[in-house]
C-alpha cells in the first residue's frame, strides 16, 4: 500500500531527496555558522514546493501533523541518525542548533503538545537532555517498508463489494459530517459486515482503514502513540474490535483524540454502554442480513443462475462473512452441490448440534395414515402461517413466538426422527439436531448459555431445531429441596423462554411422553403420537426395505408382516442384515430369521417359535 508516491515516480528518486535532505540537515547541526545554516533551513522547508511531482514522506508527515519548525527539525534530525546509524541526539542540541530558536516554541512541542511523541521514542520526563530517535513505523513509513505494526492491520478495500446497509452507511455518513470529534460505535455479529461498511464509509471520505483488537493490547499508552502516529501518517480511520472485551476499548480510544476526527468501535457484545472523553458518540446495531442482501452477497461472489442464488440466499441464513468464507474454501467456481457441502461443514463446527441436508420426502414415509395426514397438516401451517397471520389480522395477537413447536413420541424405531427430517425436506430447511449429552454443564448459568447459543444458532441458519431423546432436557421440574434442584429449574425455564421466543419450528422427539413437563406441551401447536405399524404397513415395509436390484427367492412378505410385529427401523435392519448374510447370492427366507434372531437378541425380546417350511426359528 502506497501512501505518499505520485506520478508513478520512481523511488530511488524520491530516496535521493531524502538523503540529500538529511545531509542538508547534518550540515545544519554541525555547522557553527548561523548564516549558512538559516540558508540551508529555509531551503529544507522549501522542499516541498521543489519536488511538487514527488510527495516526499516527511513533508507529508509535517503536513499531516501541523509540525512546529522545531518539531520538524528533531523529525529530521532523528531520521538522519538512523539513517547514517550515529547515535541519537538530544533536545537540548536540537534547540541549541534550531537558527529560529524559541523558548515558547520548544517548551509547547516537548510539554504542551507533545506531538513529537507519535513520531520519536525518547527517554522518560520532559527535560531537553533526553535523548530521542525516530519511530520504526515512521522510519519504515519514510524509507518506503513494510509499516505494519504489532496488533494494527490494514484492511484491504473490496472493490465494487455491495452496499448492503445503505440506510446504516446514509446514516453514519451524515453523523460523521455533523460532529467534528465522534465515535461510532456499531454493535453487530462477527462476520456481518462490520469491517467492510466500515471500510466503505470511510473510502467515500477518502481514508484508509486499520483494524485494532483490543484484546490484544498489552502497553495502550504505547500503543495509542503508535496507532495514531501509523493512522495519521497514512490518512487511516482505527476500526477498534471488542468482541471479547469493552474496557481496553474504551481506553484507547480515549487516548487517541488527537488528529484523528472519526473512529470506530465494533462489538458483538449486546446493548453495551460506554462513557468517552472529548467524543461525541452514536450508537448503530447491525441486524441478520435478509434474503435480499444475502442475495446481492451470493451474487458478488458467483456467477450463477438467478434460481440457484434464491435458493442460497433464502435457505442458508448466513452471514456476510459466512458466504464469503464458503466461496473462498470452494474457489469461486464450485457447483451447487459443492457449496451446500461447505455450507454443511461451516454448520457443523458448533459442537453443541449437527447440520443435516434432509434427503427424505413425504411420500418415503410409511406409517400410519392419521400420522401422515398430521404431517401434512403441520407443513400446511409452516409454509402459511407467516401470511396467515398478516392478512386476516391475527399478528397483534402473536407479537412474538411466533414459530411451531411440536412433539413427536412413540416407541424407538417407528419414524419419529425420520418424521422431523421430512418435514425439514417439505419446507426447504436443513435440520439442527442438538447433541443433548454436550448441554448441561456443572457451572452455574453454562447450560443456559448453550441453551441460548444453540437457538441462536437455530436461527441463524434458518433451521428446524431437533431435540431428540427430548424428555432428558425436557423433563417435569422437581420441587426445590437443594441448589441443584433451584439450577435445574432454573433451566428448564430458561429454555421455556427461549422456545416461546423462537420464530422457527422445534421438533422433540420422545419415547416417554409422559415424562415431558406440562408447561413445554401447553406451547406445542401439534402433538403426534407414532405407533407400531399394523400388519398391511410391515408387510409394505419389508417390501420397500429389500430393493429391485437385491436378487432373493420366494420371500413370504405376507408370513414375515402378520408373523413379527416388528418397527420399521428393526425389520429395515433386518433386511441388510439379510443382504449382508447372502453375500451376493439371492436373499432366503432363511437369511431372513436368521437377522431377525440376532433383532429379538439386541431388543432383549423373546423369539416366536415358528417352523416355516421346515426352517425353524427359535
Amino acid at each position: 500500500m502506497n501512501f505518499y508516491k505520485k506520478n508513478n515516480a520512481p523511488y530511488e528518486e524520491i530516496f535521493d531527496h531524502i538523503a540529500d535532505i538529511c545531509n542538508l540537515m547534518r550540515f545544519c547541526f554541525e555547522s557553527d555558522n548561523l548564516e549558512e545554516v538559516i540558508k540551508a533551513f529555509n531551503y529544507l522547508r522549501s522542499c516541498e514546493d521543489m519536488t511538487s511531482e514527488i510527495q516526499l514522506p516527511m513533508v507529508l508527515i509535517r503536513k499531516r501533523f501541523s509540525l512546529s519548525g522545531f518539531e520538524y527539525m528533531c523529525l529530521m534530525l532523528a531520521l538522519a541518525s538512523a539513517l547514517e546509524g550515529k547515535g541519537s541526539p538530544t533536545f537540548f542540541e536540537a534547540a541549541e542548533h534550531y537558527p529560529f530558536f524559541q523558548n515558547a516554541e520548544v517548551f509547547a512541542s516537548l510539554v504542551e503538545n507533545n506531538t513529537l511523541k507519535y513520531l520519536l521514542d525518547s527517554e522518560e520526563g520532559c527535560g531537553l537532555s533526553r535523548h530521542f530517535q525516530i519511530k520504526s513505523i515512521v522510519l519504515n513509513f519514510i524509507i518506503k517498508k513494510n509499516i505494519s505494526h504489532n496488533n494494527i492491520f490494514f484492511n484491504t478495500y473490496i472493490k465494487k463489494y455491495p452496499i448492503i446497509y445503505k440506510d446504516l452507511y446514509q446514516r453514519i455518513l451524515n453523523f460523521i459530517s455533523a460532529n467534528s470529534v465522534s465515535c461510532i460505535f456499531i454493535e453487530g455479529k462477527t462476520g456481518s459486515g462490520r469491517r467492510v461498511l466500515a471500510s466503505q464509509i470511510c473510502k467515500e471520505l477518502g481514508k484508509n482503514t486499520v483494524t485494532v483488537y483490543s484484546e490484544d493490547i498489552e502497553n495502550i499508552s504505547e500503543f495509542s502513540a503508535n496507532l495514531v502516529g501509523l493512522c495519521v501518517m497514512t490518512e487511516s480511520v482505527p476500526l477498534v474490535i471488542a468482541d471479547a472485551e469493552i474496557k481496553n476499548a474504551v481506553k484507547l480510544i480515549n487516548l487517541i483524540t488527537d488528529f484523528l476526527p472519526f473512529v470506530f468501535i465494533c462489538s458483538s457484545i449486546k446493548d453495551t454502554k460506554i462513557s468517552l472523553k472529548n467524543r461525541y458518540l452514536m450508537y448503530f446495531k447491525m441486524g441478520a442480513i435478509d434474503e435480499s442482501k444475502r442475495r446481492c452477497v451470493w451474487n458478488y461472489y458467483l456467477d450463477f443462475n438467478e434460481s440457484d442464488i434464491k435458493i442460497l440466499s433464502s435457505r442458508y441464513h448466513l452471514t456476510a462473512g459466512q458466504i464469503a468464507g464458503v466461496c473462498r474454501n470452494c474457489n469461486l467456481n464450485a457447483d451447487m452441490k459443492s457449496l451446500i457441502s461447505e455450507i454443511m461443514l461451516l454448520n457443523s463446527e458448533n459442537s453443541l448440534s449437527q447440520i443435516i441436508h434432509p434427503m427424505f420426502r413425504i411420500d418415503d414415509l410409511i406409517v400410519d395414515e392419521h400420522i401422515i395426514t398430521v404431517l401434512n397438516q403441520i407443513i400446511k401451517t409452516a409454509k402459511n402461517l407467516s401470511s396467515f397471520l398478516a392478512k386476516y389480522g391475527f399478528e397483534e395477537l402473536f407479537p412474538y413466538g411466533r414459530g411451531l413447536g411440536i412433539l413427536f413420541y412413540g416407541a424407538s424405531g417407528t419414524g419419529k426422527t425420520m418424521s422431523a427430517y421430512i418435514l425439514a425436506s417439505e419446507l426447504g430447511l436443513d435440520v439442527m439436531k442438538v447433541d443433548l449429552s454436550r448441554i448441561e454443564d456443572k457451572y452455574i448459568g453454562e447450560t443456559e448459555k448453550r441453551i441460548s447459543e444453540i437457538f441462536e444458532k437455530a436461527e441463524e441458519n434458518n433451521c428446524l431445531l431437533f431435540f431428540d431423546e427430548a424428555d432428558s432436557i425436557f423433563a417435569k421440574r422437581t420441587e426445590i429441596s437443594d441448589s441443584h434442584d433451584r439450577h435445574a429449574n432454573g433451566q428448564t425455564a430458561h429454555l421455556l423462554q427461549k422456545m416461546e421466543e423462537y420464530d422457527g419450528i422445534v421438533v422433540l422427539a420422545t419415547n416417554l411422553n409422559s415424562n415431558i413437563d406440562p408447561a413445554f406441551k401447553r406451547r406445542l401447536h401439534f402433538t403426534l403420537e407414532f405407533f407400531k405399524p399394523d400388519a398391511e404397513t410391515r408387510m409394505t415395509l419389508w417390501r420397500r426395505f429389500i430393493p429391485d436390484k437385491m436378487p432373493h427367492e420366494d420371500l413370504d412378505f405376507k408370513f414375515l408382516g402378520e408373523t413379527f410385529e416388528l418397527t420399521p427401523a428393526e425389520i429395515k435392519w433386518a433386511a441388510l442384515s439379510a443382504a449382508v448374510q447372502a453375500d451376493g447370492s439371492p436373499m432366503t427366507m432363511g437369511h431372513i430369521f436368521s437377522a431377525l434372531k440376532y433383532e429379538y437378541e439386541k431388543s432383549n425380546l423373546a423369539i416366536p417359535k415358528i417352523n416355516y417350511k421346515n426352517i425353524q426359528l427359535q
